[in-house]
C-alpha cells in the first residue's frame, strides 16, 4: 500500500511538472510569435479623432479558423490637419481595400500592426466620417484564455464547434480594425456575424434579427447603443439553447437575462441563471440599477473560465460552487457580473488606473458576503484577499500604462484592501454613498471615462476630509503602515505608526476599552494596564502583515 501511494505521489507530481511545463511553453511562444498589448501613450494622430460607431460584418470558418467580412467605422474628426488615419490590426489579416463615406477606395498601409489609411481630402473639424475596411485572415488563437486571449476554436462533447473570443490584454486589434486605446470607446456598435445554420451566435446588446445570406448560413444582427469597449465587442457561436429570467428593474419594468448554454450543461443552468439573477438584486443595493436595462444580462458558457463583456458575461466555471455558511455561490460569475458596473459601465482613459475596474470589482465579492452572511463573514472574506496581496509594485506603476504594464494580481486584491481601509475611515454611511455617486454620475459613466484622481477628489468631496497622501501611497508606492508599539514601564506605551506620511484615524483596544486616535509619525503617550492592541479589527494593511 505505501508502494502505491509512493507512485500515486510520483504521479502527481510529473502532471503537475508537465502542466507547468506547458503554460510555460505557451507563454513562450506566445511571446515568440506575437505578444500583443493596448493603451499605453495615445499617438499624435489618434488624439486628432474619436470613434463614434463600429459595424462589424464578418462570416466565421470554424473549420479553417478564419474569419473574412469588414468594419464600418464612424469617427469624429477632432483636427483640421486630419489627412490620414491610423488604425490598428495585427499583421495576421490581409486587408483587401479601404472605402470612404462616398465609396472610393483609399489608398493604404498596413504594417507592424498599424493600417494607415490616406483621405480624399482634409476633413472639418467636428465633421463626421466613416471607413470600411474589408479584411480576411486567421485570427491569433487563444493560448491560455482569458490570459493570453484570443480565439478560441473548440469543439463541445458532441463534437460540434464552439467558438468565442477573450481580447482584453491583447486589445480588439487581433480581431477586427479600431483605434485600440482605453481613452476612446464607441458610443455603440453593430456586431452581424455569419456562421452554419446550425450554430448560434450570442454577442451583446439586442439581437434584432437573423437573416439567411445562402443555404446553410444564417446572419445574427446584434446592437448594442451604449457606449463599450473595444474588449467587451464579444462573439460566441455554438450549439447554444436559450435560457430566459426576468429582471424586474427599479422601476418596475423587466429585462430579460439569459443564459446560452450548450444542451450538455442544461441540468443546473435555471438554477445557476436563477442565482445570477439574485447576485443583479445584491449588486444593486450598493451600486444601483444594472447599467444596461434597455437591452440585457446575459451569460453564456465558453470553453475558458470566464470574462466581463459587456451584456454577455462569458462563463466557463462548470458550476464549481463555493459554499459559506450552507449557501452557495460562485464566485467566479459573482466577480464577472460586477464589472457590468465597474468596467463596462464606468471605464478609465489610462490602463494604469485599471484597480477602479478589478480592486472595486474584487471588493464587491467581499460586500456580496456582507449582504448574504454578515460581517463576520466580510471580514473573513477580506482576510482571504489579504493572503493574496504580494506588494512588490505599487498598484499604480506609472501613467500611460498598456495592458503588460498596468495587469498584476494587486490591482484586485491591493485595490479591494483599498476600499475596505476607506470603508472604516470614512464610516458606512459616506462609503457606501461614495460608491453609489462614483458609479451612477454621469461625469464618470457610459461616454465619460475616469481616473483615480476623480476617485480621491469625490472622496474628499463625501468625507470633508484630505484622503489624497493615503490613497497616492497606498496606490502608487509599496508603502505601508507600522505600528510601533513600545512599553515605557509602569504601565505606559508609546504608540506610533510609521513607515509612512499620512494620518489616519486607528482603534486602539486599551485595558479593554476601545477608543480612536489620529495617528501619524509622531509617538502618543497611552496608560494602559495592558498592551495596548491597534487596529483589533484589521481594517488598515500594515507592511508586517504580508
Amino acid at each position: 500500500m505505501k508502494k502505491l501511494f509512493k507512485w500515486i505521489g510520483i504521479g502527481i507530481g510529473l502532471l503537475l511538472v508537465i502542466g507547468i511545463g506547458l503554460i510555460i511553453a505557451i507563454m513562450i511562444s506566445y511571446d515568440r510569435y506575437g505578444n500583443y498589448s493596448y493603451g499605453g501613450i495615445l499617438s499624435e494622430n489618434q488624439a486628432k479623432f474619436d470613434v463614434t460607431y463600429y459595424e462589424l460584418n464578418l462570416e466565421i470558418f470554424p473549420v479553417d479558423q478564419a474569419i473574412k467580412g469588414s468594419n464600418l467605422i464612424k469617427l469624429r474628426v477632432l483636427s483640421d490637419a486630419l489627412d490620414k488615419i491610423e488604425l490598428d490590426l495585427i499583421g495576421n489579416f490581409e486587408v483587401e481595400k479601404v472605402l470612404d463615406q462616398d465609396k472610393n477606395d483609399l489608398a493604404f498601409r498596413h504594417e507592424d500592426d498599424k493600417l494607415w489609411t490616406v483621405l480624399k481630402s482634409l476633413p472639418k473639424q467636428n465633421e463626421i466620417i466613416s471607413l470600411r475596411v474589408y479584411y480576411q485572415g486567421q485570427p491569433v488563437e487563444a493560448m491560455l484564455p482569458p490570459w493570453i486571449g484570443g480565439f478560441s476554436w473548440a469543439n463541445d462533447s458532441a463534437g460540434k464547434d464552439w467558438v468565442s473570443v477573450a481580447c482584453q490584454g491583447e486589445g480588439a486589434k487581433i480581431w477586427f480594425p479600431c483605434k485600440d486605446h482605453p481613452s476612446d470607446r464607441p458610443d455603440s456598435a453593430a456586431i452581424n456575424i455569419t456562421i452554419p445554420d446550425s450554430l448560434f451566435c450570442a454577442s451583446n446588446g439586442i439581437l434584432q434579427k437573423t437573416s439567411v445570406p445562402e443555404a446553410g448560413k444564417k446572419t445574427y444582427h446584434w446592437i448594442t447603443r451604449y457606449p463599450i469597449n473595444n474588449y467587451n465587442i464579444n462573439i460566441n457561436i455554438g450549439n447554444y439553447h436559450t435560457l430566459l429570467e426576468k429582471y424586474v428593474t427599479l422601476q418596475g419594468d423587466t429585462m430579460p437575462a439569459y443564459f446560452y448554454v450548450l444542451p450538455q450543461s442544461l441540468k443546473g443552468a435555471r438554477k445557476h441563471l436563477k442565482m445570477a439573477v439574485d447576485m443583479l438584486y445584491m449588486y444593486r443595493k450598493f451600486y444601483g440599477e444594472y447599467p444596461f436595462t434597455k437591452e440585457k444580462f446575459a451569460i453564456v458558457e465558453t470553453p475558458y473560465l470566464g470574462m466581463e463583456h459587456q451584456t454577455i458575461n462569458a462563463y466557463g466555471n462548470k458550476y464549481r460552487y463555493t459554499t459559506v455558511d450552507e449557501k452557495e455561490y460562485d464566485w467566479l460569475m459573482l466577480h464577472e457580473m460586477g464589472h457590468e458596473w465597474w468596467g463596462n459601465k464606468l471605464s478609465i482613459t489610462d490602463l494604469a488606473d485599471m484597480w477602479l475596474h478589478e480592486g472595486i470589482c474584487t471588493y464587491g465579492e467581499a460586500l456580496y458576503q456582507l449582504d448574504k452572511n454578515g460581517e463576520q463573514a466580510y471580514h473573513d472574506y477580506m482576510q482571504k484577499l489579504k493572503k493574496r496581496i504580494e506588494n512588490k509594485i505599487p498598484v499604480i506603476p506609472k501613467r500611460d500604462a498598456d495592458s503588460q504594464e498596468s495587469y498584476h494580481t494587486d490591482i484586485y486584491y491591493k485595490g479591494a484592501w483599498l476600499m475596505h481601509s476607506l470603508r472604516y475611515i470614512t464610516g458606512d454611511s459616506v462609503f457606501f454613498n461614495i460608491l453609489l455617486t462614483f458609479v451612477n454620475d454621469s461625469a464618470y459613466t457610459y461616454s465619460n471615462l475616469t481616473c483615480t484622481e476623480d476617485f480621491i477628489h469625490l472622496v474628499e468631496q463625501k468625507a470633508g476630509k484630505t484622503f489624497t497622501p493615503f490613497i497616492r501611497s497606498f496606490l502608487t508606492t509599496t508603502d505601508l503602515p507600522v505600528f510601533k508599539v513600545d512599553s515605557l514601564g509602569a504601565d505606559q506605551y508609546n504608540i506610533a505608526m510609521q513607515n509612512v506620511d499620512y494620518s489616519l484615524p486607528v482603534r486602539i483596544v486599551i485595558d479593554e476599552k476601545t477608543i480612536e486616535l489620529t495617528l501619524d509619525g509622531k509617538s502618543v503617550l497611552i496608560k494602559s494596564n495592558k498592551k495596548p492592541v491597534l487596529d483589533p479589527a484589521d481594517w488598515i494593511l500594515e507592511a508586517g502583515e504580508l
